[in-house]
């Protein structure tokens, strides 16, 4: 194994644990293990505003959102092995690694969207300004 091949696989385990540790942080806070803070979560005005809001956006944004990481973690790993195993090009593994940022962020949007609209219903008509 040469060293640009290692260091390939380095970087798609790295991103695998890292898509599958923000997978764990969104059902952690969607179930309430994580409560509202300044470093976890899903840091928006609307679902720091309060506890309620913090729990009911995340729940609502968890699906989605941890969809997104698992699928990203499995895009990854799959183009990080295929490109340790197989002779290929060499763009395919960092398009193997973009397309896995790419499928995450859209389920962490999606999910934002969901948890934004979830948080809207619990103080409808109410202006929500971040301290």
């Amino acid at each position: 194994m040469d060293g640009e091949t290692l260091s390939e696989l380095i970087m798609t385990v790295f991103m695998v644990l890292l898509m599958v540790a923000m997978a764990y942080m969104m059902k952690a806070a969607a179930t309430g293990q994580i409560r509202r803070n300044a470093w976890i979560g899903i840091r928006t005005a609307a679902l720091t505003h309060c506890d309620k809001c913090w729990l009911l956006g995340h729940h609502a944004a968890a699906n989605k959102s941890t969809m997104g990481c698992w699928l990203a973690a499995v895009i990854m790993a799959a183009g990080g092995i295929l490109s340790t195993l197989v002779t290929l090009p060499g763009f395919v593994h960092p398009a193997a690694l973009m397309a896995g940022l790419a499928v995450m962020l859209v389920g962490l949007f999606l999910g934002v969207r969901d948890g934004h609209r979830a948080a809207a219903k619990i103080h409808a008509g109410q202006r929500i300004v971040s301290s």
